[in-house]
């Protein structure tokens, strides 16, 4: 019996390698070869759509992937594409998108690879890790608890040890695929890591954590006690003060616990994984004497941190609000100068484990010189250097993948100031075409107009560049459309009135999932503001704003400040805790969001025509993204 269990998980896994759209040169290589793959996005959600992406997800033996852009060449119909990997490799899963469009094979498109002939362990693990937790989110594909529970079976039969890291992972799908079969067996193991005499650190978390998973608070904090008596500078305890550190909203009583901490850890900074501890806890003290506008403390606490990246990274967080501002430039200024010293000199250390290769590190790095060089840029223009804050600006450039369109309205305002007027106008233009200008920059693109006396009158001349913007918007989202049933809810809002999705039919609904801690979310606002102003008068279509993935325990009190605070007339609707697992919000999950703010426009019978997912960068770009997701649906409804 026990055989065919294992050729049955080993069919599976061929089955998996193979299926749907992708098809591997070979079903289990060995590790460190090269395989080739074809992807046919045929009888996918990606099918008819064009320029298809794909990343690969490189795992070893660790459940934390590596990710690459692996190139695609398209023959026909087919793409056609190379994976190449280390000796250390246990899976690989691909994962195919179009712009923020994943195609979502259930099953996913996984690869596993052999030591010695046979697949390890820790393939199967990360299959279960993929199954059970994250594979959504990485790849795509329906988490299915079954499959994980299958798979970590395989692992820990192969790899007995595997069990005892992993076991509260593997109760957890248990309980949450039967929950009275989850329930026996977590009481089961509790059972036999309680009779352990001399029990270790990991076996009292361990049931800490089991009594977590059936919620048995009570019996949960008995052991926690005993564990942070018996082991008071284990990792169980570093945790628990980490979390209290990080929780701590007083400064001056978060100071105090820090330095509680340190003597009682007794750190070596010699060694990585005290210095890694050290830098956090520093790291924590630095960002919060950023809030408490304590620079002096801040710069004690940044200049203890030992990792360049992570101290460059503190420097521009304390910067950028500066910048920002106008406020404590010359503080501001020095240090924003020196994050970009640590970037250079980070290029020369050891790659860290969770780059796949030096050339990503190296790439990762320039992202971030990008960032703080914009940020260094407009702190020497606030300082009347619009020369110098021209030339950093150009080099900011230069280190975007996708300029952000804020860094090159700043761009345009440094040329401005340096009397470069005919390369402002037409970087202005290019903004302006794309639908990403500014009603600032809008201004500064007509006294250009006016200065540089083109032809014509500027309202005719504007009026085209923005149906030239808005025409390529909808052609971009017309690739984009989608049309599935948009799953129903019925939700309480702000002023305890229920709303349904149902209630609106025949509308067009704007949909927008966000939470008060989602800094993109916040970000998006005005724009969204800006977009219901634009159709007020407008009955068919509606706006509705589904608070969510908000587990503060004041958490109604949290958005109804916020949305009083902002002035905002938002028809707010707060998402419900799923009942097993209040973990979960109910229509988030229902709509299957992987991150905030995501978007979907609903159209009059009930179904997802668009999917947006994140903040377009200006308040204009929100506005044309809903004029033309808007604007595409209203021609079908008017149409019909």
């Amino acid at each position: 019996m026990k055989t065919l269990k294992l050729f049955f998980l080993s069919a599976l896994a061929v089955g998996t390698a193979n299926a749907q759209g992708v098809k591997f040169s070979a079903d289990k290589p060995a590790a460190g070869s090269k395989v080739t793959f074809t992807y046919d996005p045929k009888g996918t959600n990606l099918e008819n759509l064009t320029d298809i992406k794909c990343t690969g997800f490189t795992f070893f033996s660790r459940t934390n992937p590596k990710n690459a852009k692996i190139d695609l060449v398209k023959e026909g119909a087919i793409y056609k594409g190379e994976i190449s990997t280390a000796d250390s490799v246990t899976l690989v899963g691909l994962a195919f998108s179009v712009d923020d469009k994943k195609d979502e094979a259930p099953d996913g498109y996984i690869l596993e690879f052999t030591k010695a002939g046979k697949v390890p362990a820790e393939a199967y693990l990360n299959k279960a890790f993929l199954y059970g937790l994250a594979g959504n989110y990485y790849l795509g594909l329906t988490s299915d608890p079954e499959k994980a529970i299958a798979n970590y079976k395989q692992a820990f039969a192969l790899k007995p040890e595997l069990k005892k890291k992993n076991l509260n992972q593997y109760l957890s799908l248990e309980y949450k695929a039967d929950k009275e079969n989850g329930t026996k067996l977590i009481n089961e193991n509790i059972a036999r890591l309680s009779k352990i005499k001399d029990p270790k650190e990991d076996d009292l978390s361990g049931i800490v954590g089991l009594y977590s998973l059936l919620k048995k608070k009570a019996q949960s904090d008995s052991v926690k006690t005993i564990l942070l008596k018996k082991y008071p500078t284990g990792n169980y305890a570093w945790g628990e003060d980490m979390n209290a550190l990080y929780g701590t909203k007083d400064f001056a009583a978060q100071e105090q616990k820090a330095t509680d901490m340190i003597p009682k850890f007794k750190f070596d900074a010699g060694k990585k994984a005290d210095a890694d501890k050290l830098n956090a806890i520093y790291g924590i003290l630095a960002n919060a004497s950023i809030q408490a506008k304590n620079t002096e403390k801040f710069e004690l606490y940044a200049n203890k941190v030992s990792n360049k990246q992570t101290r460059a990274n503190l420097y521009n967080s304390f910067a950028w609000p500066s910048a920002e501002k106008n406020e404590n430039v010359e503080v501001a200024t020095k240090l924003s100068k020196q994050s970009l010293s640590l970037i250079e000199e980070a290029k020369n250390d050891e790659v860290p484990a969770y780059f796949s290769s030096k050339e990503a590190f190296i790439k990762s790095l320039d992202q971030s010189y990008g960032m703080y060089a914009d940020t260094y840029a407009l702190l020497l223009y606030r300082q009347g250097n619009s020369k110098d804050a021209l030339a950093v600006q150009e080099r900011a450039l230069k280190s975007y993948t996708a300029i952000p369109p804020d860094v090159s309205s700043r761009y345009i305002t440094y040329l401005i100031k340096e009397g470069q007027n005919d390369k402002a106008y037409i970087e202005s233009e290019k903004l302006i075409k794309d639908g990403k200008a500014t009603d600032s920059l809008k201004a500064d693109f007509k006294r250009l107009y006016t200065t540089l006396k083109k032809e014509g009158t500027y309202e005719s001349y504007i009026a085209n560049l923005e149906k030239a913007a808005l025409e390529k918007e909808r052609a971009e989202w017309t690739k984009k459309m989608i049309n599935t049933p948009a799953p129903a809810f019925s939700l309480v809002n702000l002023k305890g009135e229920t709303v349904s999705l149902a209630s609106l039919k025949g509308k067009i609904v704007i949909l927008d999932y966000w939470a008060t801690w989602c800094g993109p979310c916040v970000a998006s606002f005005p724009g969204m503001q800006k977009a219901m102003a634009k159709y007020a008068n407008n009955p068919n279509v509606v706006f509705i704003f589904v608070n969510t993935w908000q587990t503060e325990d004041n958490r109604e009190k949290l958005v109804t400040d916020f949305i009083a605070q902002k002035k905002y007339n938002f028809n707010v609707l707060y998402d419900t805790k799923n009942a097993k697992d209040p973990s979960k919000f109910d229509v988030v999950s229902a709509y299957k969001v992987d991150g905030i703010p995501t978007k979907f426009v609903i159209d009059g019978d009930g179904n997802i025509r668009f999917k947006a997912v994140g903040f377009s960068g200006t308040d204009d770009g929100v506005v044309k993204e809903i004029d033309a997701m808007v604007g595409l649906l209203a021609a079908k409804e008017s149409s019909k």
